[in-house]
Formats: C-alpha cells, structure tokens, sequence
C-alpha cells in the first residue's frame, strides 16, 4: 500500500466521522440482485485469497496489492464483490464472518484506485453490527461517483472490530 493511498484513505476515513460512510441510509434497504443487475464489475484487490472467480470482469484479476495479514485489517472482513450502482458511485461488499458469540461493530475503508494505483474515490461505513457467530455482507458505497468509469480496483484499507457502537 502506498503512503498516498494510506493518507487519502485516513483523510476520508476523518471526513466521513458521524455520517455513517456520507451516504443516505435509503440506499441500504435496496436488494443486491435489484441494484447488481447489468452492472459492470470492478476486481477486487484479494485480502488473504480470493473469494470468487470474477464473471464479466472488464478487468485483469489484481494480484499485485493483496492486504491480507495487515494489522489494519481484522482478519474477520474479506473483499467481496464491487462495482458500480446505477448512480455512478462505485461499491464494495466485504463479507465479515465475526467469530465471537455477541454482536460486533465493524468499520471499514475501502479504496477505489486507477491503474496507477492513484485513488480515484474512497467510501466507510462506521459501526455495522454482526451478531455473535455470523455471516453477513456490508456494503460500502464510494462518497463520490466515478461516471467515466476509472477505479479499476478496490481495497480494504482499514477494517476495525469493536465490541459496541461508538
């Protein structure tokens, strides 16, 4: 991970604070399948190994900036999918397996780079509870839109586990 990334990723982390990642809670309640379709993807950077082969990805498979073993990011968020939403802001669902048996709170910082390696936008989502010994997906939608286009990957940057709601 580059210095710039790690700088641009922490300033949005800040600017998102009390918002909850900056984006409306309207657009958390839509269904995956109803937003996924015809969607184009983007590959995602893996974590530890990668999660699923890629379908319709317009993009070579990333291998060259994995972030798994970082000590910041929890072992128990790996990459999912992303791709775009019909409003042109780029999103990535991370798939959080929380191990303990009460609920945690996670908080995530995704990337979404150029070719270069150039951040092109970033999203969070702040204190996303996962019940004791589960499964679930959270997605994290980009604060900006990116229309043309040029994110060609995504990171998991940070990833905290906390066990109550800040």
């Amino acid at each position: 991970m580059t210095t710039s990334v790690v700088v641009a990723a922490t300033l949005a982390l800040t600017a998102g604070c009390g918002s909850d990642g900056g984006g409306s809670s309207a657009g958390d309640t839509k269904g995956g399948a109803a937003i996924g379709k015809g969607m184009a993807q983007l590959p995602v950077e893996p974590t530890e190994e990668p999660t699923e082969d890629p379908t319709d990805d317009p993009y070579d498979d990333p291998t060259d900036s994995p972030t798994g073993g970082s000590a910041l990011v929890t072992s128990d968020a790996k990459m999912g999918t992303c791709g775009w939403g019909s409003d042109g802001k780029p999103y990535a669902n991370i798939k959080i397996s929380n191990s303990s048996s009460t609920t945690a709170y996670y908080t995530l910082l995704v990337g979404f780079v150029d070719d270069a390696g150039k951040v092109v936008t970033t999203g969070t989502k702040s204190d996303a509870p996962v019940p004791g010994d589960s499964d679930k997906t959270i997605k994290v939608t980009a604060f900006e839109a990116d229309s043309s286009k040029k994110a060609k990957k995504c990171r998991l940057s940070l990833g905290t586990k906390s066990d109550s709601a800040d």
